[in-house]
């Protein structure tokens, strides 16, 4: 009897019968990748801009002229569009809301980007240059012809 015969017998495994009952670490990752949730779809706008729901809502639907309040998140995109690069700012880190009204001084990717989207849901917002801040840019913050990614969380409306 060797010295890990008695520890078998209760149901224990020494390392190295551990080692060749475990599953191959190729076997393992593709479990992984599996149950990683879909993402989901993205949705093309007709002038460009791109979103996907990342949580619907059920109140209010976003029209142009809607006051709102949400949460944003905001980051440069790679020259894909669908990529988050640098992050820019957040409403959420001074948990301000930013109050708005829907088409009126905000860029055009960023309303054409929430209209549809309801009361309390969560939509990330894939904005072309052309419908962002142009070749102008924003200051130091945004360069000349930036992608941009919101993210917003649809708050309330004010309405």
């Amino acid at each position: 009897m060797d010295q890990y015969a008695a520890y078998r017998a209760a149901g224990c495994q020494s390392q190295s019968d551990t080692a060749k009952n475990a599953a191959p670490a190729e076997k393992t990752e593709k479990a992984v990748e599996q149950a990683k949730p879909a993402e989901p779809e993205i949705v093309a706008k007709p002038s460009g801009v791109r979103y996907q729901e990342l949580v619907v809502g059920k109140g209010v639907e976003a029209t142009l002229g809607l006051p709102l309040q949400c949460h944003y998140t905001l980051w440069l995109a790679d020259s894909s569009g669908l990529q988050k690069g640098k992050f820019i700012q957040s409403s959420k880190d001074s948990n301000q809301p930013f109050t708005c009204t829907l088409g009126q001084n905000l860029i055009n990717g960023r309303s054409d980007g929430m209209v549809g989207m309801k009361e309390g849901g969560t939509r990330r917002i894939f904005i072309p240059w052309e419908q962002g801040y142009g070749e102008r840019g924003m200051g130091a913050m945004i360069p000349p012809k930036s992608n941009l990614i919101f993210e917003i969380d649809f708050l309330k409306s004010m309405k």
